[in-house]
């Protein structure tokens, strides 16, 4: 049975509701009524109609003291029906923990989620590297090596997603340029990894590969990162062969 879903069976008012909860964030927890109308490019009467169901669902909550809209306890108690990623953390926990044996250094396991990298799960290394990030929190894409792993495998049209992807300088290595970043991602298409020097954190440096399934689709990246210091050239093409070694391995499992 295909997966393709007909625009025509769509019921628009289930389609609204979800668009809605995507304007939230982890950087955005509050929204009122213009802002939510203003990304869902739709007029403020119909977001309102649609927020008072949902409020009364208790899939949304809204703040008295200034009017704006929060998710609500409902998606929390769904939420934790929903066993699908901690099972596919708990399976891939063995074969990261090894890959950070093998390296010595942090690795992450992330989705690709909302046009972000979502992090899944964090096994740090033996050096113990304090590393900003957290299982359950979000970062951009042009500027991580798990997100421009994603550029190049998720999004068939990555030179589009680029153009409208909002090039913030994180670092003063970050890339800003939108050209320089498509080219980026062309090269990264071709050896399979991806790098971020510095681009997220001074001192910093990630290496990161996709994770397919043995049908080939994109599941998740996988990235070691470390201090600049201890990633040379030579260095990066021994992280890389490792963490190519846990996606293979990770394949059969996610499949």
């Amino acid at each position: 049975m295909s997966n393709t879903i007909d625009k025509k069976i769509l019921n628009t008012s289930v389609e609204k509701a979800f668009n809605i909860l995507d304007c939230f964030s982890t950087d955005t927890i509050e929204l009122g009524v213009t802002e939510i109308a203003k990304l869902m490019r739709t007029n403020k009467s119909a977001v309102y109609r649609m927020l008072a169901t949902m409020e009364a669902l208790n899939v949304i909550q809204q703040n008295t003291e200034n009017g704006k809209y929060r998710l609500g306890l409902k998606l929390f108690e769904l939420g934790q029906k929903v066993s699908i990623n901690q099972n596919f953390i708990s399976k891939a926990r063995p074969y990261m923990e090894e890959l950070v044996k093998r390296a010595g250094e942090t690795a992450h396991l992330a989705i690709y989620k909302n046009q972000k990298v979502y992090f899944l799960d964090k096994v740090v290394g033996r050096h113990d590297l304090q590393i900003n990030s957290q299982i359950g929190t979000e970062k951009p894409l042009h500027c991580t090596g798990l997100g421009k792993v994603m550029l190049a495998f998720v999004e068939h049209d990555y030179k589009k997603t680029i153009k409208n992807l909002d090039l913030e300088s994180v670092t003063k290595n970050t890339i800003t340029d939108k050209q320089k970043l498509i080219t980026e991602v062309e090269n990264i298409k071709n050896n399979g990894f991806a790098l971020d020097l510095e681009e997220n954190e001074i001192g910093l440096v990630c290496v990161a590969v996709p994770v397919f399934s043995t049908k080939g689709k994109f599941i998740a990246a996988i990235s070691t990162s470390g201090p600049s210091a201890r990633f040379n050239e030579n260095e990066i093409q021994t992280y890389t062969g490792d963490l190519k070694q846990t996606a293979e391995q990770l394949k059969y499992i996610f499949s």
